[in-house]
């Protein structure tokens, strides 16, 4: 289809760009491939060809040249020596530019020795011979282009009035295999490794050393040994090892003249310019692949071939790479190469090796078109250029169109360059006015954008202002064999989202291992599992709740699916007013109240501490407590938890507006007895909270008491979930070295595992000490990083709260390095670590017996024993050793009476009272049950009430029960591998160390 205007031109030949679809019949290797062609120098062209074979996806580089003044092969070793002379393609490029050539492309060349460059085969520059063939093939260049392929045998001789000398290798590294003659042209040292003769030769004349040529020399020196030593600007080195079999070899005397000489049994080499060697792969039009390095694989290959009119074929395959190319064997090589019409043709060095560079038509620059199988560059031996000959002008002479996708789905659409190329193709002013021409009706241009109808095809797109023209080839097919899904540009293999998010999903088609001109549209998108919607353009929207699934995008039979987890959003926008877990929280009552923060674990809903308000139930119908305003502009809702004592009534909850006018809102229940969580929605147009009004609702008493805790406002729901916060740990056992930190990571969700908790409801001690700032959260991964930690045993306790106020608590053991043991008797017990932290922090004591400590692991603790324990544990005041409260008090030691009488002040050992008379029962051993509820009365509240589904759960004492379910779920103490919790059981030392060291 033309575009602009309908004008018929005829396309100069150089400017058209070929293009051909082609089967099995078409290709040895190929099938279903794509391949287009276009200019590139004078008689030069380049080829692309795509397609696959039984191993996979192939991609092919084919330069083909035919013989001409314009543009001329060079060979080129990047560097004045073949002995340690390697570089990459792009440096061997470099190279001959410094020279003043204006590479078009070429690839990599001869076999070599990879230790030291040196290649296998023949090499000439200019005419002049650098290195042996070796006995083997190679291919020549003359002075017009055209290419001699075969094998040179080339004959060398030192000859004189002593004899004459057959020299077996020329610039190559020495062995045991002949005689060899080395020159500055090898490097300026022998490199000698092995012990050997040699004969110093200096030039009696400049002579070149050419085939059909000689040169005078004369002896200057001659000596035996095994080390490297310098060639002379003038010199060649005659040289054999010892135990080389070379029954020509004449010991030439010192002054003596001799005659280098060189033949050639095909004269034709005389004539070559430039030479490499190679294996052959095709002799007079029948492939061999005998010599041929690792002939049977399919790998990256490099070959150069002949036709019978003289054209050269220069080729590089890609390989060992999946996606991209997976290679030929040689013999697929062979037969690639007999397609393109080569009656002789040389294999190169391939795998890591092969590469080809490239000038693109009105580039500047000659670059890497290849992928190389090592994943970088190899440097090479030698390579074999194009180089061109005319110089550029600048005066644009060709347009140059370049889609930016080769491959292209019906309907798609694809961009496309316009750049100018002069004469000699190098760059020049793109041209203008160009009218567009596409093949059979397969697409539309507007613009520089192509856009391909519905039929499957090879589209030539061609462009002519009259002047100048040029022309492009893509492919329009529906053969998606692969896709790939994308979002912002970057490659996704898995969605994870949270409810109601948007992700915008890109997908790629590849076909050959080539990203596809395509649009979303062209696709199938569909999803599984409740995960929410996908639209026609690929934009997945999360539905309203967690959920996991599938996303599948699909064209034809070919599919990509990726999983999708919608996960947790993040917590709502909270405000807390007061947790009074310090102070009065900013609350005032109004006359007659009097408020005050209390801690008795039976006062307290959640956490620590509550605000109990005292007044005058009988006489007063209700007071008000204010607050400092908190701002609720962004909030919707109110919760708290609260109860009231010998009076009932209800709450409301006070609010202003911007212009300070009141607004009320009831919570959403009467107060009772027992602690109840209340809501209360938060009126329209109310700015502030400031308080709380509460009633009566029957008859009350004069020491009356109203209760509050956990006063939160939040934007979306009121915090009314019953369940607590699910924290999981990786690990609860870390080993690190003394003096690092440690880090613990899990994992910690909130109302049902539908939100993370937050950073600052996590409290971190490490060793029973609270340290800030330990906790971080990313989504709903838990990380607890401690501070640097000395060697020995340490404790980290995790205590997480939700906005409720309902708590979790896990607990992690870290190993720092290792550290001497506190202790005689617990080198070897479960509980050494514990004691030894115990010890440390100055909390448990051993005994000293015949000079060392022991600690007693598996003794009972009597009830003294761990009212001391928890007197050091809780800091508290001991200096009181009045313990006349019970009538026992004559058997508590002195060591033990002030720790029995601050736990008994403290409320936490009470004794046991019979006949109206309290006992504190020093010496008898504590139960599992009474250190239970000792530390249940110390712990915060709001800890998820355990199933107590133990074989023994009857035995538990009623007055226990509350106290065990709290230690039980906050991970305190468990039960036994038998499925006992033995409540009335007797507490070891070691068991009470672990117990504590976990507080």
């Amino acid at each position: 289809m033309r575009m602009k205007r309908k004008t018929t031109f005829r396309l100069a030949a150089a400017a058209l760009a070929m293009t051909q679809l082609f089967t099995a019949a078409a290709s040895a290797a190929f099938t279903n491939g794509f391949s287009w062609s276009y200019p590139v120098g004078e008689g030069l062209t380049y080829t692309r060809t795509e397609g696959k074979n039984t191993a996979g996806v192939q991609r092919a580089n084919v330069l083909t040249y035919e013989p001409n003044t314009g543009v001329s092969p060079v060979m080129v070793y990047a560097g004045d020596t073949v002995y340690g002379s390697k570089a990459t393609i792009t440096n061997a490029v470099k190279y001959l530019q410094n020279q003043g050539k204006t590479v078009i492309g070429g690839t990599n060349a001869d076999f070599f020795v990879m230790s030291s460059g040196v290649p296998i085969g023949l090499v000439i520059d200019k005419g002049t011979l650098i290195s042996s063939d070796a006995w083997q093939y190679a291919v020549g260049f003359k002075k017009d282009g055209t290419a001699v392929i075969g094998r040179p045998t080339m004959g060398i001789r030192i000859t004189g009035a002593s004899g004459s000398c057959s020299v077996s290798y020329f610039n190559k590294t020495r062995t045991t295999a002949g005689a060899y003659l080395l020159d500055r042209s090898y490097d300026e040292a022998t490199h000698f490794a092995a012990k050997g003769s040699y004969i110093v030769l200096e030039r009696e004349d400049s002579t070149p050393v050419k085939a059909g040529g000689s040169v005078k020399l004369k002896v200057v020196s001659k000596g035996t040994g095994s080390s490297s030593f310098a060639i002379g600007e003038n010199q060649m080195v005659l040289t054999k090892s010892d135990g080389a079999n070379v029954p020509s070899w004449v010991d030439f005397p010192v002054g003596e003249e001799v005659t280098l000489s060189i033949t050639a049994a095909d004269p034709a080499w005389s004539e070559v310019e430039y030479a490499v060697g190679g294996k052959l792969l095709i002799d007079d039009g029948t492939v061999t692949t005998s010599g041929i390095d690792a002939a049977s694989s399919r790998r990256a290959r490099s070959a150069i071939g002949v036709k019978s009119d003289g054209t050269v074929v220069l080729y590089e395959i890609d390989g060992n790479q999946s996606s991209v190319s997976t290679g030929l064997t040689a013999a697929e090589l062979g037969e690639e190469l007999k397609e393109l019409g080569c009656v002789r043709a040389l294999c190169l060095d391939g795998g890591g090796s092969s590469a080809m560079a490239l000038r693109q038509p009105g580039a500047s620059e000659t670059s890497l078109i290849s992928s190389p199988s090592d994943g970088s560059q190899r440097a090479c031996a030698n390579y074999i250029f194009f180089t061109a000959n005319t110089p550029s002008d600048g005066v644009t002479a060709h347009a140059v169109l370049t889609p930016s996708y080769r491959y292209i789905l019906p309907g798609a659409s694809t961009w496309f360059s316009i750049k100018g190329a002069d004469a000699s193709y190098g760059p020049a002013e793109a041209p203008a006015d160009l009218v567009f021409e596409v093949s059979n009706d397969m697409g539309t241009v507007e613009g520089q954008t192509f856009t391909a109808g519905q039929k499957s095809g090879s589209a030539t797109i061609t462009a002519s202002n009259g002047s100048v023209s040029g022309s492009m080839n893509v492919c329009v097919t529906g053969d998606v064999q692969s896709i790939a899904l994308q979002s912002g540009g970057r490659s996704i293999s898995s969605v994870s989202v949270k409810p109601g998010q948007s992700v915008d999903l890109d997908a790629l088609g590849y076909h050959l291992g080539q990203k596809m001109a395509s649009a979303d549209t062209a696709f199938t998108w569909t999803v599984s599992g409740g995960i929410g919607s996908v639209d026609e353009k690929g934009v997945f929207t999360a539905g309203s709740s967690m959920a996991s699934g599938t996303l599948t995008c699909s064209y034809g039979n070919t599919r990509a699916s990726i999983p999708v987890n919608v996960g947790m959003g993040d917590p709502q926008d909270a405000s807390f007013v007061s947790t009074f877990e310090d102070g009065l929280g900013g609350f005032t009552a109004s006359e007659g109240v009097s408020l005050s923060r209390v801690t008795d674990y039976t006062s307290v809903a959640r956490g620590t501490g509550s605000l109990k308000a005292l007044w005058d139930g009988e006489s007063a119908d209700g007071f008000t407590l204010s607050v400092s305003p908190a701002d609720v502009a962004d909030m919707n809702y109110l919760t708290l938890w609260a109860r009231s004592e010998n009076t009932h009534g209800t709450l409301t909850a006070v609010f202003t507006d911007a212009e300070g006018n009141e607004l009320t809102a009831p919570l959403s229940a009467a107060t009772v007895n027992g602690w109840k969580q209340l809501t209360a929605p938060v009126p329209e147009g109310a700015v502030q909270f400031t308080g709380l009004h509460f009633e009566k609702s029957s008859s009350g008493l004069s020491h009356s008491a109203l209760l509050l805790d956990q006063i939160v406002l939040t934007a979306h729901h009121a915090v009314t979930n019953s369940d607590c916060p699910a924290v999981h740990l990786n690990s609860t056992a870390v080993t690190v070295d003394a003096g690092a930190k440690a880090t613990i990571s899990g994992t910690a969700t909130m109302e049902n595992g539908k939100y993370p908790v937050r950073a600052a409801n996590i409290t971190v001690k490490v060793d029973g000490k609270t340290q800030s700032g330990a906790a971080a959260m990313n989504g709903s991964s838990l990380t607890v990083t401690t501070g640097a930690l000395a060697a020995g045993t340490h404790t980290v306790t995790i205590d997480v709260s939700d906005d409720a106020g309902s708590r979790t608590r896990v607990c992690a053991t870290v190993t720092a390095g290792s550290a001497a043991n506190a202790f005689a008797d617990t080198a070897s017990h479960w509980a050494r670590g514990y004691a030894s932290l115990l010890n440390t922090r100055g909390i448990m004591k051993g005994e000293g017996k015949g000079g060392s400590m022991y600690f007693y692991p598996d003794r009972n603790l009597t009830r003294k024993e761990f009212a001391v324990t928890m007197a050091r544990t809780l800091g508290l005041d001991t200096s009181s050793a009045d313990v006349s409260a019970f009538a026992d008090s004559d058997s508590i030691p002195s060591w033990a009476a002030g720790a029995v009488n601050a736990v008994a002040k403290a409320g936490f050992m009470t004794g046991e009272s019979r006949g109206g008379v309290m006992y504190f029962n020093p010496d008898a051993d504590i139960t599992r049950a009474e250190v239970m509820t000792v530390i249940g009365r110390l712990l915060p509240r709001g800890y998820a009430a355990a199933s107590l589904n133990y074989r023994d759960a009857s035995a538990i004492p009623s007055w226990a029960a509350e106290h065990v379910k709290t230690c039980v779920s906050a991970g305190i103490i468990g039960g036994y591998t038998d499925g006992t919790l033995l409540p009335l059981g007797r507490i070891t030392r070691g068991e009470i160390a672990k117990v504590l060291a976990l507080l």
